[in-house]
């Protein structure tokens, strides 16, 4: 797969495995996260339409995605949200 450059559309989770009950958010890639010694972490930073950070310490799975999808996520989210059980990858 092809690296993520900055814009790239996304789907981000706070971790690998996708719980739909962890923090999930569609957006925009920045950047990987860099920690204090400047070294760059195994982080993603996604922003939100408007250019702010979505989350402040990252996410550790991010991957592109298409418009479709994004919208059919962004419009489950009320259903998906709070579920345990399946990945939203």
């Amino acid at each position: 797969m092809k690296p993520l450059v900055r814009g790239d559309y996304v789907l981000a989770t706070k971790y690998a495995d996708g719980d739909p009950c962890d923090h999930f958010y569609v957006g925009f890639f920045r950047e990987m996260l860099v920690d204090v010694y400047g070294k760059t972490t195994d982080r993603f930073l996604v922003d939100d339409g408007k250019g702010h950070l979505a989350r402040a310490n990252g996410f550790r799975r991010c991957e592109r995605i298409s418009q479709r999808v994004g919208t059919a996520l962004c419009a489950a989210i009320p259903i998906i949200g709070d579920c345990h059980g399946k990945s939203v990858w």
